[in-house]
Order: structure tokens, then sequence, then C-alpha cells
């Protein structure tokens, strides 16, 4: 078969204009892939949220699995590439066994000059979920916890701390890998007297607050 000159010439455009279009179309698709974070990011401002608890921990409590969820937005972050302006992170996990809302398992009173230690170890499920950065265009990360400690200070007023993890680090996967480490500060007013008192009729959540008498919240991610 033979083709006559014009109608070569209109195929070979047809197939450029198509060729065009095809680029034209994925080249904001290519634009809107979004960096992953690389090094340590260190955020060390603004942390807000909360501890929320599913049943609310009590005196005597003798629920068998305890479900936790954290919320968290904060601040102030220096350092990785590139570095993030703020940041939220979101995060379920499960303790389970006996007295898994037992307030005593979650507080403890000094002893003299030594702090009070409360560690809980999500054996159930993990604390695990993402964290969200600003700006958005930096890819997500997601980290998770496999037990916590939970700190009273000795102080006249036994001010309580939240650390992520007990030991060792946090593992993360995505933005800013491999590892991460939270110190969270709770509400002056949520003092461990308060809350040994709430515990009588259940403690359902607990304030995390940017700074307290005790120090500052702050942690690597």
């Amino acid at each position: 078969m033979r083709f006559s000159r014009s109608a070569i010439i209109t195929a070979v455009a047809a197939i450029a204009s198509a060729g065009a279009l095809a680029a034209t179309s994925a080249g904001p698709a290519a634009a809107t892939v979004n960096p992953v974070g690389t090094g340590t990011t260190t955020c060390s401002a603004g942390y807000r949220g909360t501890f929320t608890f599913n049943p609310a921990l009590r005196a005597a409590g003798t629920a068998t699995t305890e479900g936790v969820v954290v919320k968290l937005s904060f601040a102030g972050c220096s350092g990785g590439t590139p570095v993030p302006a703020s940041g939220q992170y979101a995060a379920k996990g499960i303790v389970s066994g006996a007295g898994a809302n037992n307030c005593a398992n979650w507080f403890a009173p000094p002893v003299g000059t030594s702090p009070g230690i409360a560690t809980r170890i999500f054996n159930q499920a993990p604390l695990d979920g993402a964290v969200a950065w600003s700006p958005t265009t930096i890819s997500p990360s997601n980290v998770r916890f496999s037990n916590m400690r939970i700190k009273t200070g000795a102080g006249a007023f036994k001010r309580l701390t939240f650390i992520l993890p007990n030991t060792g680090a946090g593992v993360v996967a995505g933005s800013y890998a491999p590892t991460s480490q939270l110190v969270l500060r709770v509400t002056p007013a949520q003092t461990y007297a308060a809350l040994s008192a709430a515990c009588t009729t259940g403690v359902p959540a607990v304030k995390i607050v940017p700074t307290s008498p005790a120090g500052s919240s702050h942690g690597t991610w």
C-alpha cells in the first residue's frame, strides 16, 4: 500500500502532538512527588496535645486491655534536609494484662529524692502512627514506640513527664529515619497528686504542653 506525501506528514504531526501531550501530562505529576526528609530533625517548641485512655485510668482498675491514643503538634525544628517548620503526630497503641487501666501501673510516687517511674509496654500493639510535616512538600514519617516511661518528679509539686520510649529509640520509616525519642511535659495542673485524686472517678486523658516547671517538651523525629 502506498501513502501520499501529505498523508505521511499528517501522521508524523499527529504522533509528535501526542508525544508532547504525554510529556505535558507527566511533567506536573512528576513534580508533585514529595521529597523524603533525611538526617535527624530535632523539634523543641510548641508541643501541644493529649494522651487519651480507653477505658479511663482508675484506682484499682481491672480492665485487661487499654487503648492509648496520642495526638501532638510541635514546631521549632532544626536539622535534617529539608528542615521542617513543624509537624503533627497521631498514633494508637494497646497495653494488655491484668490491671491494664490501673492508675497505680501508670503513675508512681517519688521515693525521697528519687523520682517515681512507671513503665508501660505496648505489648498488644505498638504505639504507631504518622507524622505529617509542614511544609506539606515533605513526605510523611511513620513513628512507632514499643514502650514508654511516666516519670514523677521528686519536687514539691510532683510534675509528670511522658518519655517515649523508656529505653532505646522509637523506629521511624519514611522521612527522617531511622529513630525517634520524645520527652513530653504534662500540664502543671495535672500533678501526681491531682491525677491520683482524679483516679477515683477516672482519668480519660492527660494534656501535653510546651513547658512546665519540670522543663520543656522536645524530641528527635
